[in-house]
């Protein structure tokens, strides 16, 4: 005996077409990237902001992405790489605001100061102390610390 079989019914997921997931992914991307916050480097003065360090949810210059990439952390490019709905999800909920109030929460421009984009070595130092040794890490919600010590 044959039996019908009826179509499976359609997933509200699979109604939007994976070119159109695509293109919404890329738009809601691009928004984060020129939120205030992320429009400078996370890392450096640069006002470059074209990669995205995954482990940390942050944007970065060329220069930085490279030093990041050579610890082993996740990049990817903004412009020539596909994201995944849940990594756009963690630079929304994210970004460079966000890390500095948690691995930049005791940091202060007298003991470290930014590096600029040509500082190579600075910056290589600055990275491995602010996410490596965190030496300036708080959790979020935690209490700044004052400015000045009298």
């Amino acid at each position: 005996s044959s039996r019908l079989r009826s179509p499976p019914p359609p997933s509200l997921p699979c109604a939007m077409s994976t070119k159109a997931k695509e293109d919404k992914l890329v738009k809601l991307l691009k928004e984060i990237q020129r939120r205030p916050e992320n429009k400078q480097c996370a890392d450096c003065t640069s006002k470059g902001n074209q990669y995205v360090v995954l482990n940390f949810h942050v944007f970065a210059c060329t220069t930085c992405s490279g030093i990041h990439r050579e610890l082993q952390h996740r990049i990817k490019s903004v412009g020539m790489s596909t994201f995944k709905p849940e990594e756009v999800d963690s630079l929304d909920k994210g970004g460079n605001g966000v890390m500095r109030a948690t691995y930049m929460a005791k940091w202060s421009a007298a003991q470290f100061p930014i590096p600029s984009e040509d500082e190579t070595l600075k910056i290589k130092e600055f990275i491995k102390k602010k996410y490596v040794a965190k030496d300036w890490y708080a959790e979020a919600g935690a209490a700044p610390p004052p400015q000045q010590q009298p």
